[in-house]
């Protein structure tokens, strides 16, 4: 390596660089920058929240670890700690929107329920009605039919009278 140190110090005057000085030099500056890549990573992961950490990996270990996964993250170019909420809170957010059109289709029915119970009731409570008129014009109609068998029976009308008169029976 000093060799070709000393090379390339010799020839730094020279402004034609060799293929080997020019591979010697790129090798030095992607050195160079792959310390600063090295050394930018390290200064994230110590300036960076545990709190995202410890969710992402699923335990609160030491601070050193967790940093070292980040770390080690950053280095193959994972950036999978932006949000580690966003999926489960997208997944709830639909599934409140589901919820909320489901609880609407449940009103909507239970309103179109209740409407037909009453409809329901009402047409009940119009045959109750109905139903007891029919009974009572049937009560009339047998208490006629029953004043007509008494007066049958007893063919002296004043006789019919006093009987009437005895069970207080009105004429109508």
């Amino acid at each position: 390596m000093r060799d070709k140190k000393e090379r390339w110090e010799g020839r730094r005057k020279r402004e034609d660089l060799s293929r080997d000085d020019l591979l010697f030099l790129l090798s030095i500056l992607e050195g160079e920058l792959q310390a600063r890549d090295e050394v930018i990573t390290v200064l994230k992961s110590e300036r960076t929240n545990l709190a995202p950490l410890c969710a992402h990996y699923g335990f609160s270990g030491p601070d050193k670890v967790l940093c070292a996964l980040q770390r080690d993250s950053h280095q193959a170019q994972q950036d999978c700690l932006q949000d580690v909420y966003e999926k489960p809170i997208a997944k709830l957010n639909h599934l409140v929107e589901a919820q909320k059109r489901s609880t609407k289709r449940m009103l909507k029915q239970l309103v179109e329920v209740s409407r037909s119970h009453s409809g329901a009731l009402l047409k009940l409570e119009e045959q109750e009605g109905s139903h007891r008129a029919f009974i009572h014009k049937s009560n009339c109609l047998t208490s006629l039919l029953e004043q007509d068998r008494e007066r049958l029976v007893h063919p002296n009308p004043r006789g019919f009278y006093e009987c009437l008169r005895k069970d207080n029976i009105d004429i109508l």
